[in-house]
């Protein structure tokens, strides 16, 4: 996976950190340890709330928390930054409107989070 090591920006999108994300951070995570660039998890949490999906159960399954700190405690050791309309207590945060619901939208977080992570770098 030398893709990884040599890319500038690692970005976990906004998905079921339990059923979705940790399946592959599972076959990924050497590799994510061994990369040098920041590693940035965009919250699948908009206004506190889950749009869609078992993500509430599945983060309350996990002993984890409804919000950005949840997340964050999720990906404990792996995460260098947060992206959440709330910010997390521990950990750099950008703190934007992430409910992805048009292309603009997208566009919009998808421009600030590359931002925000260079800023890390």
């Amino acid at each position: 996976m030398a893709a990884l090591r040599e890319a500038d920006t690692i970005l976990i999108g906004p998905s079921n950190p339990v059923l979705s994300i940790d399946p592959i951070l599972s076959v990924l995570q050497d590799e994510l340890h061994a990369a040098s660039a920041p590693v940035v998890a965009v919250s699948p949490l908009v206004g506190g709330r889950v749009l869609k999906g078992p993500t509430a159960e599945c983060l309350r399954w996990a002993g984890r928390t409804l919000d950005s700190n949840g997340i964050v405690d999720h990906y404990e050791g792996l995460i260098d930054a947060l992206v959440a309309d709330e910010r997390a207590e521990h950990m750099p945060t950008l703190e934007t409107d992430v409910d992805l619901s048009t292309a603009e939208a997208r566009r919009r977080v998808a421009h600030e989070v590359l931002a925000f992570a260079s800023a890390l770098a």
